[in-house]
């Protein structure tokens, strides 16, 4: 039988949208000795980009150059939802097909450029998906030697992403899209009571795990709460460290503020007002 479901490649990266590119890149290389292999700037959308890994993972902080600018689909977005994670990258092998596609299952999608649009969040069960056929410019992962593990020790002992922690009103639309239209693979499907009661479904996609987390009272607790103004779906990075301890020291060495208030982990977090809106937690491997 056919497998009509479209072929994830790999999750490309992470979208960390705030009002200075600058000062969110300066973060991932002081914070998370993250390396930067391109920069650039999209007229179309009248917005800048760094792209840089931290460990095995890619992250693209962006930020709209005229904020004021509200009819450019990046300004609007940082002005309504707030700096934070944005989106998370797929990486399939033909942006127009796919997008076909996709409308066929009914999905809705914005910004669509051929080479890479979104999938918007009503159709994911809540989160913000960029769909795109191109190879980042420069990136280490397209030269054929890929090792996750290039970037050595660091001061925090981080050494690889976990997985990508969602927020959903709907596991279940989240499931029958990452498993049903995309070729994502169910790990588990299971109860949670940290940080508050709820169904968590994780997936994989290509290589990476990614956690969709619906709170069974969507009207409070942490999760209910990131769930009540826009948002688009993606709550945390979770990474994996050698040595909790070591890492927090280093975070608070910096001047950064860690909580385990809120974890979707068994870990810690940097306070996301000292990450610009993003919340990265941390487990030992």
């Amino acid at each position: 039988m056919t497998d009509t479901r479209v072929k994830v490649r790999r999750i490309i990266h992470a979208i960390h949208a705030v009002a200075d590119v600058a000062a969110c890149r300066a973060k991932y290389l002081d914070l998370l000795g993250g390396m930067i292999f391109a920069e650039g700037y999209f007229e179309a959308e009248d917005r800048d980009m760094a792209l840089l890994y931290v460990a095995d993972f890619m992250i693209e902080p962006m930020s709209p150059r005229d904020p004021a600018r509200l009819e450019k689909h990046f300004a609007r977005y940082l002005h309504r939802y707030g700096a934070g994670f944005h989106s998370f990258e797929i990486k399939i092998d033909d942006g127009p097909a796919v997008a076909a596609r996709l409308k066929e299952c009914g999905c809705k999608l914005s910004a669509e450029y051929g080479f890479f649009f979104y999938v918007r969040q009503e159709s994911t069960g809540g989160v913000l998906l960029e769909v795109c056929e191109r190879p980042m410019p420069n990136d280490p992962y397209e030269r054929g030697d890929w090792r996750p593990q290039w970037a050595g020790r660091h001061a925090t002992t981080v050494h690889g992403l976990d997985h990508i922690a969602c927020i959903t009103p709907d596991a279940g639309r989240a499931l029958e899209f990452f498993t049903g239209v995309l070729d994502g693979e169910l790990l588990a499907d299971e109860r949670i009571a940290v940080p508050q009661p709820g169904r968590r479904v994780m997936v994989r996609l290509a290589e990476t795990k990614v956690a969709f987390i619906q709170p069974d009272d969507a009207s409070g607790g942490p999760l209910g709460s990131f769930l009540k103004p826009p948002t688009s779906g993606i709550y945390s990075l979770v990474w994996r460290v050698e040595h909790e301890d070591t890492a927090e020291a280093f975070f608070r060495e910096k001047g950064s503020r860690t909580t385990r208030q809120g974890c979707v982990s068994e870990g810690f977090a940097i306070e996301p007002a000292d990450f610009l809106g993003a919340r990265h937690e941390f487990i030992r491997s």
